[in-house]
């Protein structure tokens, strides 16, 4: 490798063009000595100058002794400022080289902030230079939020009629003592019902995108959640997303574990389905190779999920948003298909990272009505912090009585509904 040339310093330059104009006279002063020795007396630079050395006159030895005396001077200077031009060359060497290695500490230092800006995974919080983008929102949560987070359920008055699905939400998140907890709002209506109920409401006004106006009211309401999500994200606040159709028991943010960008309740109903098993399937007609091997799991469920604002969970919510808006399918199989399939020729893996909440914590009503409340011991040792109603469509009954077996003691009340509906 070829180095690259070295600036040498302005005093580095004057030292050699010193030693240039010396040697230069130096030169000129010996040849001239040399010539009037020589014209003097030409023996002196014959070839026996030595045997005839004791012929020189006075004056010429003299004249000789003052010449040697002249070079022994001008070469003594000359060996000085040799040293001093090592010395300035060594001096701007080592500054050159401490200045690389403050540029090197700089730039990895550099390199450092970048690298922790560009994390992906590294949650960020709330400030008041993020408040500027949304001064209204943002001003409105730091009244909510515990611990910079947020218990957030998204209604408009379809659900949040007196009486109805909403306020049954609402008495369950107080009874727990969660304290961070709000209503989006989409009318005006649910704004008013919520906060006479004494819970905080933001009104959102928002439409519900073409592709999904035929999907039925609940889920063309649903998909409007993951654009809701992205201003939370980017104020800096996580959020625990509970659809209304949940009865809360306990505080859910005492079970959180924290450690991915989403942490989701399952739709399984064992373990196995709920975190993952090795699925082979048989083609006979393969021979020797006839198994193959896949993973699976059950979906992450859409309508209860905790997630964090961090770069990856930003990229996820972009991605979601853009197929919810673009074409006509169901929210939360758009939602997992955005998280669980990888980078390919076809896709791009915003690459969050995830954790499924525990099922017994996190419950889906499956899991409760086919399988728990079959189970005596489970029943009285399970102690749910929400339970989601996903699986039934007669979803207000079922809420009601799981409040009457969990929160008034009816022992009685959960088993006359069946396993699934009718």
């Amino acid at each position: 490798m070829i180095a690259k040339s070295e600036r040498i310093p302005g005093s580095a330059i004057k030292g050699r063009r010193r030693l240039l104009v010396l040697l230069s006279v130096t030169g000129f002063l010996v040849g001239v000595c040399f010539a009037i020795l020589q014209f003097r007396n030409p023996r002196i630079w014959s070839a026996d100058v030595v045997q005839h050395a004791a012929s020189v006159d006075e004056n010429d030895k003299q004249a000789t002794e003052e010449l040697h005396e002249t070079i022994h001077r001008l070469q003594s200077q000359v060996r000085k400022l040799k040293k001093d031009l090592a010395t300035e060359r060594n001096s701007h060497r080592a500054n050159h080289e401490k200045g690389a290695q403050g540029k090197a500490v700089a730039t990895a230092t550099e390199e450092s902030l970048a690298v922790a800006r560009v994390d992906r995974h590294t949650a960020w919080g709330p400030s008041a230079k993020l408040d500027k983008e949304d001064p209204a929102f943002g001003a409105f949560l730091r009244t909510v939020a515990i611990n910079d987070e947020v218990l957030v359920a998204v209604s408009n008055i379809n659900y949040a009629r007196k009486g109805g699905m909403l306020d049954l939400w609402m008495d369950g998140v107080k009874r727990s003592g969660v304290k961070n907890a709000m209503v989006v709002a989409l009318d005006k209506e649910t704004k008013r019902n919520v906060e006479e109920r004494g819970v905080k409401a933001f009104l959102f006004d928002m439409q519900i995108p073409e592709s999904q106006k035929n999907n039925g009211g609940n889920h063309a309401t649903s998909a409007l959640k993951f654009a809701i999500l992205k201003r939370f994200m980017k104020l800096g606040y996580s959020v625990l997303l509970s659809d209304v159709d949940i009865v809360t028991l306990r505080n859910p943010f005492n079970e959180l574990v924290r450690d991915s960008d989403v942490e989701c309740m399952s739709d399984g109903f064992d373990d196995q389905t709920a975190y993952g098993w090795d699925d082979v399937y048989d083609d006979p007609a393969m021979g020797w190779s006839r198994y193959a091997h896949s993973m699976r799991i059950f979906v992450f469920n859409s309508g209860l999920f905790y997630i964090r604002p961090t770069e990856a969970t930003m990229a996820l919510l972009d991605k979601v948003i853009m197929a919810v808006e673009t074409t006509g399918g169901w929210d939360q199989a758009l939602f997992n298909q955005c998280i669980f399939f990888p980078n390919s020729p076809t896709n791009v893996d915003p690459g969050v990272t995830r954790r499924v909440m525990d099922r017994y914590v996190f419950m889906n009503s499956k899991t409760l009505f086919r399988y728990v409340r079959h189970n005596t011991m489970q029943l009285e040792t399970v102690k749910p912090a929400m339970i989601h109603v996903n699986y039934h469509p007669n979803k207000f009954e079922r809420m009601l009585a799981i409040v009457d077996h969990y929160v008034k003691g009816d022992k009685e009340a959960l088993m006359e509904f069946p396993d699934g509906s009718e």
